[in-house]
């Protein structure tokens, strides 16, 4: 997938969907949203994997109201983050490349961050880093509406890429589209890119 001159903007997002990490691959220069309103049901703070019964979405608690700016997002408790390691280890534990990534996964789920978005930044930084992605990624200063033609504005949804090249799930014998770049990055490993630059 050779970057398209335009750029884009996203939202942040909760170890987010591979269809997202596509996107990242498709712009030459891409930025974050930190200061819109918190978007409630959203994958600012939801992600989905795949568990032994299915799609299993996983949740970050929020305190939160309809005009709270997203960089202002608190955890409200610590309760989730047990769970969350749990049903990864359940879902991924005898995945191909589990024990390569999951205590790095481990570690960054269990740092107790205050503010979801810091969460969100150490979970984005981590995975551009193992995928070898080096576009121009930037965190937005203020909020702007109306984006121009040139910025492709995805942040309430993103632009559907039709490609998404199959690979061998632990789970199911039905391939499962775009769930969370965990699913991919712990059944292919190091070949991950190959399958985010379709």
């Amino acid at each position: 997938m050779k970057p398209n001159t335009q750029s884009s903007i996203l939202s942040t997002a909760y170890f987010p969907s591979i269809q997202y990490f596509q996107c990242l691959c498709k712009y030459n220069r891409v930025q974050i949203e930190h200061n819109e309103y918190y978007q409630r049901h959203s994958t600012r703070n939801r992600c989905m994997i795949l568990a032994a019964n299915g799609p299993l979405l996983l949740t970050v608690p929020i305190h939160s109201s309809s005009k709270t700016l997203m960089k202002n997002i608190r955890i409200a408790n610590e309760n989730w983050i047990k769970n969350h390691i749990n049903s990864i280890k359940s879902a991924y534990g005898s995945s191909p490349f589990f024990i390569y990534y999951f205590e790095d996964i481990k570690k960054i789920i269990n740092k107790k961050h205050t503010f979801l978005i810091d969460l969100n930044i150490d979970i984005l930084d981590y995975f551009l880093n193992e995928l070898h992605i080096k576009q121009c990624i930037t965190y937005t200063k203020k909020y702007v509406k109306n984006y121009p033609e040139n910025t492709k504005d995805q942040r309430y949804e993103i632009h559907k890429i039709s490609k998404q090249k199959k690979y061998h799930q632990v789970f199911g014998d039905n391939f499962t589209k775009n769930l969370s770049i965990i699913d991919l990055i712990f059944n292919v490993g190091p070949k991950a890119p190959e399958y985010i630059r379709v």
